[in-house]
């Protein structure tokens, strides 16, 4: 190695040496310009910490970015709301019908993962003008559009009626991919309700069979390519190392600010959990999190698999009960169906070890307090020993007084202490009480979903029991030749009026069931004078019957006519009469009974 030559030194020459006043006088400023080369070092080692690229951080340090877009939330989402009201008032302001399909979609787009209700609301209306439109390849984009939203809030059989109606023969390159994808989430969503484990090979021989075709024919600049090849590479560690290098190399130079980023990185974190990287699957589930927060996606999974991870390996119970309380918001916000229960039991789990926790550091503070205690005790016998000693040491009396003014002030900071843990105590009782009633409410909710499941299935067997009978009678009069009998049989519609009746019926207790308050509430929203009043025996009678059906988010005048069994111009009417009694504007009157009643679920 070649020696480093000496740094040189400079001389003044002799006639323009400094004098010593000039040397004093450079010093100040020398200690400044050194000081400020330090700033500049720092600050430039500080820039290129942040440029540095995300996946390179260690973990902690992406969690505290975690921690911080966490706390910025508010910000995102304050954003993504102006987008919103820009594209609401472009639709208002729309006119043509194609025009208004575009934005209503891009509506959809933003509220895809935010929230389900609007984004099922704005892909109907979009469906509605494709339709209008004669699009049919628009129509097929928005009913994926809802096969995936009910699958992503746990409605399993709308969204596989949705693929269902689907014609496969006239999709075109793009939409089969967007099939499979649907199909796919579909598959995995119907495994989290059956409690199937992420370690586990995720999906079976239909799935496989539908990876390999998507990902035989997909490109590589597609944005959906690492998901499926990465989903792909899930069936066992050999396939996972294989396709690790690939997904990474993707998504090199990724800023983790997108929805597609945020997937992309979670894929990438369950094929480093296949080969037995517990780091990189976690610090790729922190960066998918990251992603899902800055996008304002509430549809999130990968904040909950942290919290996990933190909880289940002890690594910091706060932030886990922080994460997942975080998720618990997103997911009753969004109506994930598929979320909520799971992560009720997780937080359970964590509130409680966390609660345990913080028991011991209480059993700690409180066994140095002892140990002060007993410092206490023997300052006040040394305390003793000085006041007998003072006849005969007079001269040390001021230096005892000040000895006792400084221990009357420890004594005060102890109390604070003190009343600091007391106040602790009581804010931690009362969060166990919380927790303990949340069970119990979760416990309430379960056996109240399974007696309306119970009665669902009930009703069910009587309609089949009824429909054999009528079926059996039929069958006798037709070998008996008793053909008049059975035109009279056939002809009458009391038994579909009774049956109608028993159908209200049930429908209204199960419905009051769920909305105790409903009429009550309803009622608030019309004029004083025009509030409805039930007969003695009713429990809703058809207009309020039809809000009901408004409050489960069924819209449709046509669709409310066929499950009431009446004409559609009924529907119609009842609903325009009902809105004209209103006391609240009348295009607001649907949205406003869409918000009433608490479930007691």
């Amino acid at each position: 190695m070649p020696s480093i030559p000496e740094r040189p030194t400079f001389t003044f020459p002799r006639h323009i040496r400094p004098t010593s006043t000039l040397r004093q006088a450079l010093k100040p400023v020398s200690a400044r310009l050194l000081a400020l080369t330090l700033l500049l070092a720092l600050a430039t080692a500080a820039d290129a910490r942040e440029a540095a690229p995300l996946p390179s951080l260690p973990v902690e340090e992406l969690l505290v970015k975690l921690d911080s877009a966490l706390a910025g939330q508010q910000g995102y989402e304050a954003a993504k709301q102006t987008r919103i009201d820009r594209l609401r008032s472009n639709l208002s302001g729309a006119a043509d019908t194609e025009q208004r399909y575009w934005i209503a979609s891009e509506l959809y787009d933003e509220y895809s993962t935010y929230d389900s209700d609007s984004a099922l609301t704005y892909a109907s209306m979009a469906e509605e003008l494709a339709g209008r439109a004669g699009r049919r390849p628009w129509v097929t984009d928005m009913r994926l559009n809802k096969a995936y939203l009910y699958a992503a809030t746990g409605i399993l059989e709308r969204a596989d009626r949705c693929i269902a109606e689907i014609d496969t023969a006239a999709l075109t390159d793009r939409q089969r991919l967007r099939y499979n994808e649907q199909v796919l989430y579909l598959m995995t969503h119907r495994d989290q309700y059956l409690g199937a484990s992420s370690v586990d090979y995720p999906y079976g021989a239909v799935a496989d069979s539908l990876l390999a075709n998507v990902c035989r024919g997909i490109s590589p600049d597609d944005p959906m390519y690492c998901w499926f090849v990465g989903w792909q590479g899930l069936r066992g560690a050999d396939d996972a190392r294989r396709a690790l290098p690939l997904v990474r190399e993707k998504m090199e130079g990724s800023r983790y600010e997108t929805r597609h980023d945020a997937m992309n990185a979670w894929v990438l974190s369950r094929l480093y959990e296949k080969t037995g990287d517990k780091e990189n699957m976690l610090r790729y589930l922190v960066l998918s999190s990251l992603a899902d927060v800055k996008a304002c996606n509430k549809e999130i999974a990968s904040l909950e698999e942290v919290a996990n991870l933190l909880y289940t390996d002890r690594l910091n119970l706060k932030r886990a009960n922080d994460y997942i309380s975080h998720c618990i918001r997103c997911a009753n916000e969004y109506k994930s169906r598929v979320r909520v229960g799971r992560l009720a039991d997780l937080q359970h789990r964590i509130t409680r070890d966390y609660q345990t926790e913080l028991e011991r550091q209480e059993h700690r503070a409180s066994t140095y307090l002892k140990l002060l205690g007993a410092i206490m005790l023997g300052l006040l016998a040394a305390m003793a020993f000085i006041i007998i000693q003072m006849k005969k040491l007079r001269h040390s009396r001021a230096l005892l007084n000040d000895a006792i003014l400084a221990l009357n002030g420890k004594v005060s900071e102890l109390e604070e202490v003190k009343e600091k843990l007391e106040k602790a105590n009581e804010t931690l009782a009362g969060q166990y009480s919380n927790a303990r009633e949340g069970a119990n409410e979760l416990s309430r909710t379960n056996l109240a979903k399974e007696k309306y499941i119970a009665d669902i299935f009930a009703i069910c067997s009587n309609y089949i029991s009824k429909l054999d009978d009528f079926r059996k009678n039929i069958y006798r009069l037709l070998l008996a030749g008793k053909y008049e009998d059975l035109r009279q049989l056939t002809k009458t519609p009391e038994l579909s009026q009774a049956e109608i009746k028993e159908l209200h019926r049930t429908f209204d207790k199960i419905f009051l069931g769920i909305y105790p308050d409903f009429v009550r509430e309803f009622n608030t929203l019309l004029r004083p004078e025009e509030q409805i009043e039930l007969k003695k025996d009713d429990l809703l009678n058809t207009e309020l019957r039809i809000y009901a059906l408004v409050r489960l988010g069924l819209t449709d005048s046509t669709a409310i006519a066929r499950f009431l069994h009446c004409s559609v111009q009924t529907v119609y009417n009842t609903r325009q009469r009902t809105r004209s009694k209103a006391n609240v504007p009348r295009e607001e009157f649907a949205e406003r009974v869409r918000s009433l009643g608490k479930t007691i679920f």
